[in-house]
């Protein structure tokens, strides 16, 4: 919020006192209000509309009135996610203020391009008849609070959506397994493993460009990163499979086991995020131990329901049991691909 306003406020509005972002105004019956930002009315916009001006452009919000296309769809689970959540208004304030400090005019759209990075590297890992479908189909990250990435049919097209609480769910699970081995404190392992439990819970709060939880030596960020990167390809790539093998086609209700017939799909997804890389084989390689880090914490959450440190979770109700996924993977994979049993089963009583 620049100075200026902010003084104005202070001046003018009893009870108004500075906060460290913006201005906040204390209420005669205890209540207070946080202002965070100011805009000026534009007749073009409803009243409602407005509220989206802190992180949508003019256009995407005309764009939201009536959604015609698979990217409108994308545009409008986005902006949903953020319009009614005060924490995630505050951290788009300081993303915007980044990305507009570049010299780039923001939209909503436009700062998500900019972290398509890892879908756009595992799309290019694939035959030129995969990418050519793939690319036609809108995809990248949504700040909602499940943990979770899906496939989804609309009646204006397919889009893949990875929440934004899944990758920080994936770095402080990366932090808590590699941390010995990268030369962290144990303390600090417990610590993220915790975060990445409250982060399934839906307990931690969306705030993490504002208080990062952790600040690692630039050695170690590195290696956590890259590792989230390979996960983060195989679990997109598990969802392009689901659109690659035609899944989002397919009727369960026609099925007479619809349950097994669902985790059946599941199943090939898994492999197929790895078989589909044709120009890779060392990628292949790493994207496969990827998922079946993946996987590995899955279990791990999976334990925690059972000792109630968990409430159930929605990936655990629609899809295989963690172990068995990761059993049917290593199979598909075969230990030129996948770490060897033995690896395996020490990794998952490491659980």
């Amino acid at each position: 919020m620049e100075e200026d306003r902010i003084r104005k406020i202070l001046e003018t509005v009893p009870g108004s006192r500075r906060a460290a972002n913006g201005v906040i105004i204390d209420g005669k019956d205890g209540s207070m209000f946080h202002i965070t930002g100011t805009f000026k009315n534009d007749p073009d916009l409803s009243q409602s509309e407005h509220f989206y001006l802190a992180f949508c452009s003019k256009n995407e919000i005309l764009r939201l009135r009536e959604i015609r296309t698979p990217h409108d769809y994308l545009l409008r689970i986005r902006a949903e996610a953020i319009v009614d959540e005060p924490r995630m208004v505050r951290a788009f304030n300081r993303r915007r203020a980044d990305f507009e400090a570049g010299g780039r005019i923001w939209s909503l759209s436009e700062y998500y391009q900019t972290r398509n990075t890892h879908v756009k590297r595992y799309i290019g890992r694939l035959s030129r008849r995969n990418r050519k479908v793939l690319k036609a189909i809108p995809f990248g990250l949504a700040p909602i609070k499940e943990a979770n990435a899906e496939a989804r049919a609309s009646l204006m097209g397919d889009v893949v959506v990875l929440s934004e609480s899944l990758e920080y769910f994936l770095y402080f699970m990366n932090i808590a397994a590699f941390g010995p081995s990268l030369k962290l404190p144990i303390s600090d392992c417990i610590d993220a493993a915790t975060i990445a439990i409250r982060i399934m819970r839906g307990s931690e709060s969306f705030d993490f460009d504002i208080d990062p939880r952790c600040i690692l030596p630039a050695q170690t960020e590195s290696s956590v990163q890259s590792l989230r990167g390979l996960q983060i390809e195989f679990v997109l790539g598990h969802e392009f499979a689901h659109i690659l093998l035609g899944h989002l086609n397919e009727s369960l209700d026609s099925t007479p086991d619809v349950r097994t017939y669902a985790h059946t799909l599941e199943f090939l997804a898994d492999a197929g995020a790895f078989n589909h890389i044709t120009n890779d084989q060392g990628a292949k390689l790493k994207i496969c131990r990827a998922g079946l880090q993946v996987l590995i914490y899955l279990h791990f959450l999976e334990k925690c329901t059972q000792f109630g440190l968990l409430p159930s979770f929605r990936v655990a109700s629609t899809h295989p049991k963690a172990l068995d996924r990761i059993w049917h993977l290593h199979s598909s994979a075969g230990e030129k691909f996948a770490d060897s049993a033995d690896l395996l089963k020490n990794n998952i009583e490491a659980v």
